[in-house]
């Protein structure tokens, strides 16, 4: 999925749900510089991985062999941790189960 698509389907959902399984942290993926990875996350809320999707789109990100890559809404989107050239696309399943898998916290 490109960035806009993610940030699309995550402001369907309600920022307080808790997703077990989400994402954090944006950076060059490793494996496609100029492609966004975010590490996986325990226990993230819908409104933490919305924010950094949204601070990720228009930022520049530093390649591991140098070179400078801004990231827009059409980029690809990867989840990797930070310095590996492996992991996964985020894709529309893969964002549907984690999304499906969240909960509201009760007040």
């Amino acid at each position: 999925m490109t960035l806009d698509e993610i940030i699309t389907a995550l402001e369907a959902e309600d920022p307080r749900k808790v997703c077990p399984d989400g994402f954090t942290n944006p950076h060059s993926y490793r494996g496609y510089y100029h492609e966004l990875a975010f590490e996986s996350a325990r226990n993230v809320t819908i409104g933490d991985m919305l924010a950094d999707a949204r601070t990720a789109r228009g930022a520049w990100f530093t390649g591991w062999k140098g070179g400078d890559f801004q990231m827009d809404g059409f980029t690809d989107c990867w989840l990797a941790e930070e310095g590996s050239a492996g992991g996964e696309t985020i894709g529309p399943l893969l964002l549907r189960l984690m999304l499906a898998a969240g909960h509201v916290p009760a007040v």
